[in-house]
């Protein structure tokens, strides 16, 4: 009986020094330890993952009503308007609806360089020539100090095509 005390103590020890458990758990308290991790949800940030596999996977609507609900949860969510608003462009060909999402985005994060991109491509389909190349110019400026070389080549394909 003796050896299993110190053999919990021990086990005791090692679990405080590697396994972050409080050294006041008493030599008393049962021999299985239960290690309970608080898990912060994000109820928004949960509807917009699964607004993401739902548009993955076809289902427009359902990836729309997600979205909308991310947003109706978080206001201010910039991703949720840009995701939105690909949807409204792509798939539903809503280009009014597509640009007051990417207004939006823009509104709540200026530096925002998708959204730029994306009511750029808008603008080219409502005819809003200058209003696109203002928005490809933006967009390149921010994928440039971001370092994202791919998507500024991209923006500046665009916008020397707009500019002939």
């Amino acid at each position: 009986m003796k050896s299993q005390f110190y053999q919990l103590i021990c086990i005791l020890g090692i679990f405080t020094v590697f396994g972050n458990i409080s050294p006041a758990v008493s030599a008393k308290s049962s021999t299985s330890l239960i290690v309970q991790k608080t898990i912060v949800q994000n109820p928004a940030e949960d509807l917009f993952n699964s607004g993401l596999a739902k548009s993955e996977a076809g289902d427009i609507e359902g990836a729309i009503a997600d979205y909308t609900a991310a947003i109706r949860l978080n206001p201010n969510y910039a991703e949720a308007y840009n995701k939105r608003g690909i949807i409204h462009a792509r798939n539903l060909k809503d280009y009014p609806a597509a640009k007051a999402d990417f207004d939006r985005a823009i509104a709540i994060n200026p530096n925002y360089g998708d959204a730029y991109y994306n009511r750029a491509r808008v603008r080219e389909f409502l005819e809003d020539k200058p209003g696109a190349i203002g928005d490809y110019q933006k967009a390149a400026e921010l994928y440039q100090k971001s370092g994202n070389t791919n998507d500024y080549q991209d923006a500046i394909k665009h916008l020397q095509i707009l500019q002939k």
